[in-house]
């Protein structure tokens, strides 16, 4: 950042350059191309922000998708694995008795 004594220099410059009467014409043009090109910056920049915000969300929805492939074909192969076993009958164990079956008190 120019110190006072350099922008002495470049007014004085400017002041020969461009004359008494266009200096604040030129200065006023100078300003609003400033301005300008400070909002364009700032736009730039925010909408990198959010390009790299989207980036990071869409790195993580591979993951989760990743994820979620990796579960389904874990439990596919489970239910192979149980449907291509034979399931051995059920007994109650040793001791226990069969079963009440459900009594209806309305209809008795």
């Amino acid at each position: 950042m120019p110190g006072f004594q350099e922008w002495l220099v470049i007014a004085l410059v400017a002041l020969l350059v461009f004359g008494p009467n266009r200096l604040p014409e030129v200065a006023r043009t100078a300003a609003k191309a400033i301005v300008k090109f400070r909002a364009e910056a700032r736009r730039n920049i925010d909408e990198l922000k959010r390009t790299a915000e989207f980036e990071g969300l869409d790195t993580e929805l591979r993951d989760l998708r990743r994820e979620v492939r990796g579960t389904q074909q874990d439990l596919r192969q489970g239910l192979r694995g149980m449907i291509d076993e034979p399931q051995p009958a059920r007994r109650p164990p040793a001791g226990a008795s069969a079963p009440t079956p459900p009594v209806d008190l309305e209809a008795t």
